[in-house]
């Protein structure tokens, strides 16, 4: 896809950002995480609902951690390939800290593909996530943390740029304008979360996300201007508007084909991948999932009933 060029305010607000306080035990991951991966470590990202002030205590840590490569990231060369094939490779660690353990869900990917993903990529796994308010716990150098910058900024352009023309014509607040872009994005993943997930996470931090919309505006101007005070205007006409849904109909069916891939490919990397997905949809859904002996052991034989059961009842979308 064709990008605009990055405007220097979106890259200043990013950095601001991504600077901003961390709870504590972030130093025992950055510290665990160092040791684990050494060189081969390019940067840890996090964010996801721990970020935005959810007790660590209570949640689960979401980061992505950055590598040079795969070999040096892994001793093994079967979750290398897997990484490789299909980035990134998801984990599950506890990281012991007082009287109960630091839980976490990691993502591990390469810089390239990470950078590839954000830059080129025509789904949103990746920059329907970081266009989202996150912070940098680790960079290995200079460069490498301007370019998370400039590569979330990016990720800002790219979810706005591929989703305001399907506000055709209208005039939209910045709650608006965002809960349309994280809900289309949300769509292309089967998740737990009510659909009025996008809108709770917009009112939740509005004015990091206005002040991101705002910092964009000299790069979207053919799509978008202020119009009041508060208001926005897109600019995009009918056929932009058609093309645009059309988009995001393929994105959807791409994004829900690579879940179910990425699903059995947990299967084979993420150590108690069934129960912490059993976890996560109580959480987000309240409803309990039974973790049999037979399920947590042979997941991609048995895992597979439960999966309809949550899509037909519309727990999983």
């Amino acid at each position: 896809m064709n990008s605009p060029e990055i405007p220097q305010a979106l890259v200043d607000r990013i950095a601001q950002q991504c600077a901003s306080d961390v709870p504590d035990s972030c130093a025992l991951i950055t510290g665990a995480l160092k040791e684990t991966y050494g060189a081969a470590l390019q940067g840890i990202l996090f964010y996801g609902s721990c970020s935005r002030g959810e007790s660590m205590e209570d949640g689960i840590a979401d980061v992505f951690v950055v590598v040079d490569s795969y070999r040096n990231a892994y001793a093994r060369r079967f979750p290398a390939w897997l990484n490789a094939c299909l980035p990134p490779n998801v984990l599950y660690r506890e990281i012991p800290a007082g009287d109960a353990p630091v839980r976490l869900k990691l993502a591990l990917i390469s810089m390239a593909d990470f950078s590839d993903g954000i830059r080129h990529g025509f789904h949103s796994y990746l920059w329907g996530r970081f266009a989202q308010p996150a912070r940098i716990l680790h960079a290995r150098t200079r460069a490498v943390r301007r370019e998370f910058h400039e590569l979330m900024a990016q990720s800002v352009l790219t979810l706005l740029g591929t989703t305001l023309p399907t506000l055709q014509g209208k005039i939209s607040d910045a709650e608006t304008v965002w809960t349309n872009a994280l809900s289309l994005s949300y769509s292309t993943e089967f998740r737990s979360e009510p659909d009025s997930k996008a809108g709770q996470l917009v009112r939740h931090n509005q004015a990091a996300y206005t002040a991101l919309l705002d910092a964009s505006l000299p790069a979207l101007e053919s799509i978008l201007r202020r119009e009041g005070e508060n208001g926005y205007r897109c600019l995009a006409g009918a056929e932009a508007a058609r093309r645009t849904h059309r988009q995001w109909r393929r994105r959807r069916r791409l994004g829900h084909f690579l879940w179910v891939l990425r699903l059995i490919k947990a299967a084979l990397t993420f150590s108690n991948g069934v129960d912490y997905a059993a976890w996560k949809i109580g959480r987000h859904a309240g409803v309990e999932i039974e973790v049999t002996p037979r399920l947590r052991r042979y997941p991609l034989l048995f895992g597979w009933g439960v999966f309809l059961k949550l899509v037909k009842r519309g727990i999983l979308r």
